[in-house]
């Protein structure tokens, strides 16, 4: 439903040890004019990091490689929904954690709530699935050429005089659907559904704001 949404993300740290991680999407509501709007909603998408997992940065297009430095891997986590029905709505849910049993979308407890402060627990989970993604990057020790400042201005191509082992990071990817059920669940009054994925410690707050006039991008 691109051009008719916006998204904004946001994190948020709580007190104590507890994390909540708050993303949000405008778009109209997909009840309000059925035949243009498409059931599937706005992907929202939380990327946060996690200080025991870098990467090194990838060197410029003109260089084959760089000093090196480090940045956070991102943890994409994300989640969007289909209008099965005005009864039934099933909601895509994507988490990524270093530790697979996090990633595993059935360790989580999910609640869905509306601007009624109506609450709801998944009737189902389906579709539930977790992966392992590996990461490799080559790994060389190069002396430097500096000038009289001491400030490195190139890179000697001598590598190969010190092989090093490749790097690598591995992280967990789940996947999973829940699905939503009760008579009237969604109507075109609804003004914004809530998702809240959370364990201890730490949770997920996906919201959908429904406004009929949303500018395009």
């Amino acid at each position: 439903m691109r051009g008719i949404g916006a998204l904004f993300l946001v994190v948020v740290a709580t007190v104590g040890c507890s994390r909540t991680f708050k993303g949000n999407a405008i778009q109209p509501n997909p009840l309000s004019k059925p035949n243009e709007t498409l059931r599937h909603s706005e992907k929202i998408t939380i990327v946060r990091g996690d200080m025991e997992l870098e990467k090194p940065d990838e060197p410029s297009p003109t260089q084959r490689a760089s000093v090196l430095h480090n940045s956070r891997y991102p943890l994409i986590n994300q989640a969007s929904f289909t209008l099965v029905s005005r009864d039934r709505l099933r909601f895509h849910v994507q988490i990524d954690h270093k530790w697979q049993e996090w990633a595993d979308v059935r360790s989580w407890d999910v609640e869905l709530i509306d601007d009624q402060g109506r609450r709801w627990e998944p009737e189902s989970v389906e579709h539930a699935k977790t992966k392992i993604m590996t990461t490799m990057w080559d790994r060389e020790i190069q002396t430097a050429q500096r000038n009289r400042f001491g400030d490195i201005v190139a890179l000697n191509d001598d590598g190969w005089k010190n092989r090093q082992s490749l790097g690598s990071l591995s992280v967990f990817r789940g996947n999973g659907d829940f699905v939503f059920y009760q008579r009237d669940l969604f109507t075109r009054n609804v003004r914004w559904l809530k998702l809240l994925v959370k364990r201890s410690g730490e949770a997920f707050e996906f919201t959908w704001n429904f406004q009929d006039q949303v500018a395009s991008e």
